[in-house]
């Protein structure tokens, strides 16, 4: 994926409640099955890892939006 993601509102297409970063996983209607299809889609590549371990250590959205970076997305405020 080579533009720009804004993560704010790609998460807000699989939330079910408000959030901002302090927000649990959780509280926001994030379960596992919707995380890791944010990831599959913010994803730089199809080559690219998703690490489930650390998937299932993520417990606020500010932590979602770190691990995201992490696997490669090109997001707003996120390292190229």
């Amino acid at each position: 994926m080579t533009a720009r993601l804004d993560l704010d509102s790609t998460i807000a297409r699989y939330a079910t409640a408000a959030f901002d970063d302090d927000t649990p996983v959780l509280d926001a209607g994030l379960e596992s099955l919707s995380l890791l299809r944010l990831a599959v889609e913010v994803a730089a590549d199809d080559d690219a890892e998703i690490d489930a371990t650390r998937m299932a250590g993520v417990r606020t959205i500010g932590e979602l939006k770190q691990w995201l970076a992490t696997i490669g997305v090109h997001a707003e405020g996120s390292p190229a």
